[in-house]
């Protein structure tokens, strides 16, 4: 089964308009620990993208007080709801990017992902399956007799023979 980036997609993404300033945008990324910022219209349709190393651009520019239009960027690659996660990392591994806008079929902003968060639905079948990784699922105390590993709360051992 292939998993789809609307699976792990953070929904709740916080957005500004091409208007903003730098300076703030930056305070916002700060205030909220993000990488970036998606900057959409006011029919809500994904426009560009402002990313830290964006945001080090303008500094270096001596240039935080100017519009986020001025350094974002304007052509976006985004990834449609139902991509499955390996080709999004493989865009994303190819491009260089660090977070990748979801939209819908219609061009609305749908969620976004970041490198860590598909690394961690490849890496950690928990999260994939269970919105959560391995580490906060709680285990049952049983050992399953075939592998050896704890079964957890949702039945998984590992190897699949505890989920019988």
């Amino acid at each position: 089964m292939s998993y789809k980036v609307s699976q792990i997609a953070t929904k709740k993404v916080l957005v500004t308009k091409p208007s903003e300033k730098i300076i703030d945008a930056a305070k916002l990324m700060k205030e909220n620990n993000l990488g970036s910022l998606v900057i959409v219209d006011s029919q809500y349709k994904l426009i560009g993208i402002i990313t830290e190393r964006d945001i080090v651009k303008a500094a270096a520019n001596n240039d935080l007080e100017s519009e986020i239009e001025k350094y974002m960027t304007k052509e976006v690659k985004g990834v449609l709801v139902d991509t499955p996660v390996t080709d999004a990392l493989n865009i994303m591994l190819e491009n260089g990017f660090r977070h990748l806008p979801i939209i819908t079929k219609d061009g609305k902003l749908y969620g976004i992902v970041s490198i860590r968060d598909l690394s961690r639905a490849i890496l950690d079948v928990h999260y994939m399956q269970f919105g959560k990784s391995a580490d906060e699922v709680k285990g049952t105390g049983i050992v399953c007799p075939v592998c050896g590993m704890e079964i957890d709360e949702y039945g998984y051992c590992g190897c699949g023979t505890g989920s019988g």
